[in-house]
């Protein structure tokens, strides 16, 4: 079955076709057959009854005078002229045979082979063949019988002769009816044959293909369908290309929007790190000095006290303005690159939230461009921080590894997990730092993938070596 599926049509019809026709010459060959067989059967019968009816008449006197050589002279003389007879007994009214053609004796049988009240004629098969015995009684069978043997052999061969002639003309009328069957399939399968390269061009995306209709039946009809459905995706190509182009200016665009944010974000980042760190924590410093001077100077036991107290309570301050200096631009990240950075950042948030975290890295060797590198360490922030505020882990690794042709980072940790892994839905749960990692990590080309179900949540991030983007590119329209 799955041969025939892959047959073309048109040797489908065609053999379809052919096949028609070979069994309507099969069926009208056996017809023809069994007509000429009974028709020479007919033939052969009444040639029978003629040379019987010869005899009887001419052998009456003889049976009833017991003339045996006179009745064997007509036999011999009858057998000379008459053509397919096989044998001839003549009996008499008893069925005692007391003449017959046989010169070695009568065949065994033969005598009581039929019986002499059907006048109906036999056909029995021989040694030499099929035989037709024919009865003919002599005076309505009150002197004897006269009993004609016809064999088939001759019959045979005329048939034979016959159905080699019928078969050639079925042969040459298949061969003139195959031919035909040709040449109207072709006729039939071309338009279709049309429509199926058509197809093949449409699916290249070809839409401009048309097919000539040339007919009005039901192939005209799928022709002019088929063309009116090509001048409709025709017009679908149209606008969907102009979507698509408007599509990609609007993502260009966007790209670029969040690419400049981004960098005006890390400028303003570094630009309240320099701040906090040469204005603010010049300042607390300053303050902590004159404090100590102050706590110095002072007799008063009370209130040394309170400014001992209020001094430290400076001292955080002046802590969580270096904590958060370093945050927002590590100056390591710039003067030693993202390993010593990140390994820095693993240390201060494990002692923070007194969290164990296990850091691996087979990177020592690759040189980070400065956007791959502070996109690596912001994703290792916000990946961090999340699992702070939501996972409740007791266990959290990072693995920096080198693949071929770009940097893998994965946090995993143990905790409760997100609540599913479609980074739409959590966005509308306002897990909004997951979807600004991956906006990242795809504008530099990379791969972004989150898993997260109770009891493990892996975050892993892909960039390719040669990704990134230029900080300080122009800040006029993108495209």
């Amino acid at each position: 079955m799955k041969l025939i599926k892959q047959i073309s049509l048109y040797y489908k019809v065609n053999g379809i076709i052919i096949g028609i026709l070979l069994l309507l010459s099969l069926a009208g060959w056996m017809i023809i057959k069994q007509a000429v067989v009974g028709l020479l059967g007919q033939q052969l019968e009444q040639r029978g009854q003629e040379v019987g009816n010869y005899i009887a008449a001419l052998s009456a006197n003889d049976i009833l005078l017991e003339n045996y050589y006179n009745l064997y002279e007509l036999i011999n003389k009858t057998r000379e002229n008459a053509r397919d007879l096989k044998y001839i007994l003549i009996t008499d009214y008893n069925g005692q045979v007391i003449a017959h053609s046989f010169a070695g004796g009568l065949p065994v049988g033969l005598k009581n082979l039929r019986n002499l009240h059907d006048k109906q004629a036999i056909r029995y098969e021989s040694n030499e063949g099929f035989i037709r015995e024919v009865l003919v009684p002599v005076e309505e069978g009150q002197v004897g019988y006269v009993r004609i043997g016809m064999s088939e052999l001759g019959m045979q061969q005329l048939l034979q002769s016959i159905t080699q002639k019928i078969m050639l003309g079925i042969i040459a009328v298949c061969c003139l009816a195959g031919l035909l069957a040709t040449r109207l399939t072709s006729r039939l399968i071309h338009p279709i044959y049309k429509l199926a390269q058509a197809v093949r061009k449409i699916e290249q995306g070809n839409y401009r293909v048309k097919v000539e209709s040339e007919t009005k039946d039901e192939i005209g009809c799928l022709t002019a369908a088929f063309n009116k459905m090509a001048s409709v995706l025709e017009q679908k190509e149209r606008e969907n290309t102009h979507l698509v182009s408007e599509l990609k200016q609007k993502e260009a665009m966007r790209d670029y929007l969040i690419k400049r944010l981004i960098t005006v974000q890390e400028d303003e980042r570094r630009r309240i790190s320099r701040e906090l760190h040469d204005e603010a924590s010049q300042s607390i410093t300053s303050l902590l000095a004159y404090m100590k001077v102050l706590q110095i100077q002072i007799t008063q036991k009370e209130l040394g006290e309170i400014i001992s107290k209020a001094r430290s309570i400076v001292l955080g301050l002046l802590a969580d303005v270096k904590r958060i200096a370093v945050e927002l631009r590590p100056p390591i990240l710039d003067d030693h690159g993202i390993v010593p950075a990140m390994e820095r950042y693993i240390n201060n948030f494990s002692q923070q939230y007194s969290l164990p975290v296990s850091f691996e890295t087979t990177v020592a060797n690759v040189v980070f461009n400065s956007q791959s590198a502070l996109a690596l360490y912001r994703i290792l922030q916000e990946g961090l921080t999340n699992v702070a505020k939501h996972a409740a882990a007791s266990e959290v690794q990072v693995v920096l590894s080198a693949r071929q042709q770009g940097t893998v980072l994965v946090i995993y940790d143990n905790g409760g997990g997100a609540g599913g892994t479609n980074l739409a839905t959590l966005r509308q749960r306002h897990h909004l730092g997951l979807y600004g990692m991956k906006e990242r990590t795809e504008l530099l080309g990379g791969k972004f993938s989150f898993c997260s179900v109770p009891g493990e949540t892996i975050l892993a991030v892909y960039l390719p070596h040669q990704g990134g983007y230029d900080e300080r590119e122009d800040t006029g329209n993108a495209g």
